[in-house]
C-alpha cells in the first residue's frame, strides 16, 4: 500500500544522500551466507539514503548498508557493510537498517517488524506514518502536552471509545494507537494504560 499524502509529506522534509543500490546490497547479503528477505530489499528499495534527525547533532541514515565514500561520513558500521544478527530462541533475525547508534535501534525482522524510533510497529512503513502524523499535527502550531497515566480506568477507555472515528489506522497497531482531530494527538499504549494527549493552544 503506497504511503499517505501525510507521511510523503514528512519524507520531503528530510535529506537524502544517493545510496548504494538495492541488487548491490542483496550481493552483500548472500555473500554475508544470509538470507536477502524481501521485506528488507523493500525497504531499502524505498527508503535507503533518508536522514533523520533522532536527536541534536544525531542522525540515523536509513539503510541497509553505505558506500565507503558516503556523505556524510559513515558514524556507526564499515563501508558496504550489512549487519545481520541471527535467530536465537525467541529473538528473532534482524538486519540494522541505518547508520545510527546502536541505542537507537533501527532493526528489521524479516517479518517487516521494527523496533526502532517511531516503533514498535509491525512494518516501516507505520513508522513513516506516524512520523506524518505527528509532522501534520505539529504545523498546526504550539501545543500542549499532558500524560494521563494514573486515575480511572474507566474514564480513560471513554475518552478512547470517543476518538475511535479520529483513528488513524494506517498509524495505528495493538502496541500504540494514534487518533487526529482537527485540534488533538492523541497517542494511547495500551500495554502501558498510558494517553499521551497534545492540544493546540489558542
Amino acid at each position: 500500500m503506497p504511503l499517505t499524502k501525510r507521511a510523503q509529506a514528512w519524507l520531503a522534509t528530510l535529506q537524502r544522500e544517493t545510496p548504494l543500490s538495492t541488487a548491490h546490497v542483496e550481493r552483500l547479503i548472500v555473500d554475508a551466507g544470509r538470507t536477502p528477505h524481501a521485506v528488507w530489499l523493500d525497504f531499502h528499495d524505498r527508503f535507503a539514503g533518508f536522514i533523520e534527525e533522532v536527536g541534536p547533532g544525531d542522525i540515523a541514515v536509513w539503510g541497509l548498508a553505505r558506500a565507503v565514500d558516503a556523505d556524510p561520513p559513515r558514524a556507526w558500521i564499515p563501508p558496504e557493510d550489512v549487519f545481520i544478527r541471527p535467530a536465537d530462541g525467541e529473538l528473532p533475525e534482524v538486519i540494522r537498517c541505518a547508520d545510527a547508534h546502536p541505542v537507537h535501534e533501527f532493526e528489521l525482522a524479516a517479518d517487516g517488524w521494527f523496533a526502532g524510533i517511531g516503533g514498535p510497529c509491525p512494518s516501516f512503513d507505520m513508522k513513516v506514518e506516524r512520523h506524518g502524523v505527528l509532522h501534520e499535527f505539529f504545523l498546526r502550531g504550539r501545543a500542549r502536552r499532558t500524560v494521563v497515566k494514573d486515575g480511572d480506568a474507566a474514564e480513560r477507555g471513554k475518552l478512547i471509545h470517543g476518538l475511535a472515528p479520529w483513528l488513524i489506522v494506517e498509524a495505528s497497531s495493538n502496541d500504540t494507537q494514534f487518533f487526529l482531530t482537527p485540534a488533538r494527538l492523541v497517542q494511547y499504549t495500551p500495554g502501558l494504560d498510558q494517553i499521551l494527549r497534545s492540544e493546540t493552544e489558542p
